[in-house]
């Protein structure tokens, strides 16, 4: 790790951390400053709840808004993605008889979330070879006319890709598209009203060093009278997205966060240090693919910038089990970089973040290749 950017941030240094994709890592400054909106709010409650918070808010609010360039009124603060999608579902009353379709490399909570309200998801499948158009038919051949929305990932979570929302909601039109944008903020950049979708979703505790309970959602003009927070308090009456702000007696003090947390991801480098992160990443994948000998394995669709897949040889960690096992004894050995299976292979999922240098996956290859071999 780099020594003087890991002082930043206070992840134990006993670790290597090649995972920052997971739950992020909260600098210590956007801690602090954390630790002082709480401090505010306890000296005197009640000033705080009633004449301080509302204002606070509605300018973290606003700097959310700026940081993912949308305008003010069209994004709403949530917890986190999960969260947005329970309002959209809601937003859309999807319940028995209902199709919602995903991905098979969707966020598993997803289907859980339109489980429990009694709907259904179809899957639209494809591989990591997949081309743009092979993706696309994938989501249109997946609807059914008891199809009433469609979540797709910008960025996917296990497999580490960047999906062609624009072209699948063009293709799945008028069925209104939710993107989980979980790993976008901060890491990829994006014009969120260019896509053509109905609804998108991004973590701020991510890749934009907010802590976690920080998301945005944002909803499209049209649809924003209908969009309603889960719990219903001392906001409700207000306009989207005001109506999302306060939700009775939670701790606000991780939106409150989120303005030195922007300002800590420009004071870092911005996108100039996510290309610096990109090129680390891709550095080490490489190394780490070489020394396992699956280096030149084939991967169709394009990697973001922050994480990337590396394949495991034939074997490792091929199934959930397996995978399980691989990441507890990397863990021992003082990585923290999560394996995973997908359609029957192993995969390691690297991140960069800017504390990581070239001798972290240097390290990770030599434990690899102890731990599972070479293909």
């Amino acid at each position: 790790m780099r020594p003087d950017i890991a002082e930043l941030f206070e992840l134990d240094p006993a670790l290597t951390h090649l995972n920052h994709g997971a739950f992020g890592a909260v600098p210590r400054v956007v801690r602090e400053a954390q630790d002082r909106a709480r401090a505010r709010i306890e000296g005197a409650p009640m000033r705080a709840f009633r004449d301080e918070l509302p204002d606070a808010i509605a300018a973290a609010r606003e700097q959310a808004a700026a940081f993912v360039e949308v305008p003010t009124d069209s994004a709403a603060l949530v917890r986190n993605v999960s969260e947005a999608v329970a309002v959209v579902l809601e937003s859309l009353s999807i319940g028995l008889g209902d199709d919602v379709v995903v991905s098979n490399h969707g966020y598993p909570t997803v289907s859980l979330a339109v489980q429990a309200r009694g709907g259904s998801t179809r899957e639209a499948r494809f591989g990591l070879g997949a081309s743009t158009a092979e993706i696309v038919a994938a989501f249109t051949e997946a609807l059914t006319p008891d199809t009433r929305l469609v979540v797709i990932d910008q960025i996917t979570s296990g497999t580490a890709l960047v999906l062609p929302v624009r072209e699948v909601a063009a293709a799945v039109a008028p069925v209104p598209v939710l993107v989980d944008a979980a790993h976008v903020p901060g890491a990829l950049p994006v014009d969120v009203e260019a896509l053509g979708v109905a609804f998108w979703a991004g973590n701020l505790h991510k890749w934009a060093f907010a802590p976690r309970s920080s998301a945005v959602l944002w909803v499209e003009a049209q649809r924003r009278g209908g969009v309603r927070p889960l719990v219903t308090s001392w906001s409700h009456g207000s306009p989207y997205p005001a109506s999302f702000d306060l939700q009775g007696t939670v701790d606000h003090s991780a939106w409150l966060a989120i303005p030195e947390a922007v300002a800590f991801w420009h004071d870092l480098g911005g996108w100039r240090n996510v290309e610096r992160n990109a090129d680390v990443l891709q550095r080490g994948a490489r190394h780490v693919a070489t020394a396992l000998g699956t280096v030149g394995e084939p991967s169709g669709i394009p990697s973001p910038p922050c994480m990337t897949l590396v394949p495991l040889p034939d074997g490792a960690a091929a199934t959930p089990d397996g995978a399980e096992a691989l990441w507890q004894q990397l863990h021992a050995a003082g990585f923290l970089a999560p394996p995973g299976s997908f359609e029957g292979r192993g995969y390691v999922r690297l991140a960069a973040q800017a504390y990581n240098d070239d001798d972290d996956y240097a390290r990770l290859a030599e434990t690899l290749v102890s731990l599972v071999g070479r293909a």
